[in-house]
């Protein structure tokens, strides 16, 4: 039989065991360890560009008769452009003359546009002549631009531009209801 020395040793030395286990299988955590490492983070900020425009805008005359008609849109832009060699610009095209036929025409330059009030870029000077076969000039970006948030970028979030059409109103043209559609583009490099 064991004596109370020898059942006090056992005892001690299977807390010892269950102690020296514990801390053998214990995860890293209960140790008091830390691990760190670092991750590399990159981003290719490149040249950039959206516009929005209404989804549409009527022509319309008042007056004496056959005044033109006429009618402003406001173009939105936000712009960023590559620092030392960059430059963009806003253009415009008609997709197709105005429909159903009889009436105005764009392909016979009677729709026009001139440009004003750009807070980013230098507005077109005009007045220009809506074509269906190329694009014509809005606005004029430079290099190292862009939108919002004060210097170096505009003040303006988003920048903007004012386009106002006119069309010729020939008495020739038949009553109703002609439509076309015009395609505006960013490009910033």
């Amino acid at each position: 039989m064991f004596s109370e020395r020898d059942r006090n040793s056992y005892t001690l030395a299977a807390r010892y065991m269950r102690a020296a286990a514990v801390m053998l299988f214990a995860p890293a955590f209960l140790l008091g360890a830390t691990n760190s490492t670092t991750q590399m983070l990159s981003a290719s900020v490149a040249a950039n560009g959206k516009l929005s425009v209404p989804a549409s805008l009527t022509l319309t005359t008042v007056g004496s008769t056959f005044v033109a008609y006429s009618g402003s849109l406001t173009v939105s832009y936000l712009v960023r452009t590559t620092a030392s060699t960059g430059n963009g610009s806003i253009t415009m095209t008609a997709s197709a003359d105005f429909g159903p036929a009889g009436g105005p025409s764009i392909s016979s330059g009677q729709l026009t546009y001139l440009c004003s009030g750009a807070n980013l870029g230098t507005a077109c000077s005009g007045p220009l002549t809506v074509s269906t076969s190329s694009q014509t000039n809005v606005v004029t970006i430079g290099a190292g631009v862009c939108t919002g948030g004060g210097a170096p970028c505009s003040a303006s979030n988003p920048n903007s531009v004012q386009t106002t059409f006119t069309l010729s109103n020939n008495p020739a043209y038949k009553t109703g209801t002609y439509s076309a559609t015009l395609t505006f583009t960013i490009s910033a490099i």
